[in-house]
């Protein structure tokens, strides 16, 4: 990608949230031996939730620029985004930010390298989960989704 990410200023994107519909991505990074990697948002939508890694995509990106993107910017891991495989689609809508409605897609993907480091920025922890039944209560809808598809196909 030899194009520089442009961000929109948050007043221009307070409007984007208003008008248009979101697309993002999550991802489900499984670490050998310690099992599914969650994240503890600080950010809106699902402020104070466990989630998935997760971030929108941006002009010029495409699907595997924005993966390796969101898993280096926000959990400091390099992915093989080629050997992505998809999970599944959820259409979140929020009470918060302009009624904010996402459509975001989920990929599993492999890590490859890197050490653990969060974005605290948008994460305030994180934890690892091995199954369903290790799955906080207190996890995003579309989140839960994802990992239930996720888990059932093993």
């Amino acid at each position: 990608m030899s194009d520089k990410l442009v961000y929109a200023p948050r007043e221009i994107f307070e409007q984007i949230l208003k008008y248009a519909v979101i697309p993002t991505f999550d991802l489900i990074i499984e670490l050998p031996g310690q099992g599914v990697f969650l994240v503890r948002r600080k950010i809106a939508p699902y402020k104070n939730t466990w989630a998935l890694p997760g971030l929108r995509m941006m002009k010029p990106e495409g699907i595997n620029d924005t993966l390796a993107r969101i898993a280096w910017q926000e959990v400091g891991m390099d992915i093989d985004a080629d050997q992505r495989w998809f999970i599944g689609q959820y259409v979140g809508r929020f009470r918060t930010e302009q009624g904010r409605q996402d459509l975001s897609t989920c990929y599993a993907v492999n890590c490859v390298a890197g050490k653990i480091q969060i974005n605290t920025e948008h994460f305030s922890g994180y934890r690892f989960v091995q199954g369903m039944i290790e799955v906080p209560e207190n996890i995003g809808a579309m989140y839960l989704y994802f990992l239930e598809e996720y888990f059932a196909g093993e």
